[in-house]
């Protein structure tokens, strides 16, 4: 109850008003006793007058001493603290006074629309992550979340899944062969140097051997300052979601990596800290943030956002995101042991994803690459294979302690208990891998998919390390290629990647394993607000703003 504010729905300002504590109960919806209380408390805190007449008969006499609005302002500031921020917003609807000018002001602070002089800094602590900032050879969900953050592509990819130009003014092709490209003029790199056709020409030159699986370049002619024309081995309708891909981020021609035209410019990193600024030239909205600072503990003690719950005193709110993708188990079909269909079956209906939620708050059973996927039901083997030799067991690494080894253990002691021996080897994505199905028997690992998804499901199969295509029986293989060529050349829809999960499962390839969320708790007090989490675990900083503690501050 704001006392005072309420005052102001009955009284005018610096008006003497005869009134009575039983009128000012009935306001306030109290007791008598409590509206005393209250209309003592407020004048001793010099915002009313209250005198009290001797004498048969005569009441009381209230003044208020304080501009409404000022009293509105604080009443809002209070509830803007509290994160009452629909609240905020009625308070000054019930005093209709929410187009009132100052008010507008309020709330434009708030939101970050205002206080340019000011220098706003989000600072973070989490575990170290050696990133990689080259966007050829980034891994982690963590190097693509910086790299995010500091690039931009010829498109980028909708809510809906779709292309859509972003650094280009104009496109155009011929039967997905030949593409012509405009680029929008103006657009500065953080070195301040406009980016031109030369430098797009430079990007796809060295990001196009990641992607020969399903196309390749035959030409890339720079016309002028601004235009460039591709012609392609063959057609190739996904090309603008290959381009939204942060492989194909668009750098200076002169190879520089750690410069790009986005919203942030990396300013330092190291073993310490990782340090972004908001780049004023941003071609587009430019983050209200100006600063971004992690640096690398791991204690979390004064972080408004932990991966911990905080203490019982302390007000915060827990946050959820579901990740799409699954860790997976992957059979080799084509070479070694399990070449036989029978031990593969067997295999398959052997493991058991729920012995491999490790973290159960944090994990969930997956039956597909999708959440939310069906189980399939394949038919159990009639009888128990003979295995004459050890399996070795390939499990991923995506950097030196982040790996798969703990499940890799599971699947080890599963086998065991049905009499089958195995032993382990890890696989490092950073290293290259030939002949991999030639090594491994069985390999344990995971994937992400992004919002670009059919790049995602593209790269899941075709890229390297192939794990899936490699361990398929050639014929098998083959047929794989062929359904996701279909895809790439003629922009085929999502049916397509189903069949192909439900076609590497009935060949008992696949068993799907958990999916993963990520949690984490955010204090409500605090200053940073529309603090959001990508399906990765990633704060996109670019809509991030910060709560002032006075108005005009």
């Amino acid at each position: 109850m704001y006392y005072e504010l309420e005052l102001y729905k009955h009284f005018e300002q610096n008006v003497r008003t005869e009134t009575s504590i039983e009128f000012l109960a009935s306001i306030w919806h109290c007791s008598t006793r409590h509206a005393k209380t209250q209309i003592h408390l407020l004048h001793q805190q010099q915002v009313i007058e209250w005198e009290t007449l001797r004498g048969r008969g005569k009441k009381p006499i209230l003044t208020l001493l304080r501009d409404k609005i000022e009293v509105l302002t604080d009443v809002m500031q209070t509830l803007w603290h509290k994160a009452k921020y629909e609240e905020t917003i009625q308070v000054a609807q019930e005093m209709e006074l929410l187009a009132h000018p100052l008010i507008q002001q309020f709330l434009n602070v708030q939101f970050g629309l205002q206080n340019e002089k000011n220098l706003h800094i989000f600072r973070q602590s989490m575990y170290f992550v050696e990133l990689c900032l080259d966007p050829i050879k980034a891994l982690s969900r963590h190097d693509i979340h910086v790299l995010d953050q500091m690039h931009e592509t010829l498109f980028l990819i909708d809510e809906e899944g779709k292309a859509r130009e972003n650094l280009l003014f104009y496109v155009n092709n011929e039967d997905f062969v030949q593409w012509q490209f405009v680029l929008r003029k103006g657009i500065l790199f953080h070195h301040l140097q406009e980016v031109t056709a030369a430098d797009v020409a430079a990007a796809l030159k060295a990001a196009a051997h990641l992607y020969t699986h399903s196309f390749q370049f035959t030409e890339i002619q720079v016309v002028n300052r601004y235009e460039i024309h591709i012609s392609l081995n063959n057609p190739c309708a996904l090309l603008p979601h290959f381009l939204a891909s942060v492989r194909f981020s668009i750098t200076p021609a002169d190879g520089t990596k750690n410069i790009g035209c986005g919203p942030f410019s990396l300013i330092e990193q190291s073993e310490k800290r990782l340090k972004l600024e908001a780049f004023p030239q941003y071609f587009k909205q430019r983050p209200w943030i100006d600063l971004v600072e992690i640096f690398y503990n791991n204690q979390f003690l004064d972080d408004s956002i932990r991966y911990e719950p905080f203490e019982e005193s302390i007000p915060s709110r827990k946050i959820s995101n579901q990740e799409p993708g699954a860790d997976f188990v992957c059979l080799n079909g084509r070479f070694g042991e399990l070449r036989d269909k029978e031990k593969r079956e067997y295999i398959w209906h052997l493991v058991d994803p729920s012995q491999f939620m490790i973290y159960p708050s944090t994990e969930s059973i997956a039956h597909s690459w999708i959440i939310g996927g069906e189980a399939i039901n394949l038919p159990k083997p009639h009888h128990i294979p003979k295995f004459t030799q050890s399996l070795v067991i390939g499990y991923q690494q995506i950097r030196e302690g982040v790996n798969h080894e703990e499940k890799a253990k599971i699947l080890q002691q599963q086998l065991e208990k049905a009499g089958i021996h195995s032993i382990l080897k890890c696989i490092d994505f950073k290293e290259k891998h030939v002949d991999l199905n030639k090594q491994i028997d069985l390999f344990i690992g995971g994937n992400a998919l992004g919002n670009n998804i059919y790049l995602s499901f593209i790269i899941l199969y075709l890229a390297e390390p192939k794990i899936i295509i490699d361990f398929l029986e050639s014929r098998q293989a083959n047929y794989v290629r062929e359904q996701l060529q279909l895809v790439v050349q003629k922009n085929g829809n999502l049916e397509i990647f189903k069949e192909i999960e439900r076609y590497i499962q009935e060949n008992y390839s696949v068993k799907f394993l958990t999916h993963r969320k990520h949690v984490f708790y955010l204090r409500e007090d605090t200053p940073y607000k529309h603090v959001q989490f990508d399906k990765h675990g990633r704060i996109d900083y670019r809509n991030m703003y910060y709560l002032e503690e006075k108005l005009g501050n």
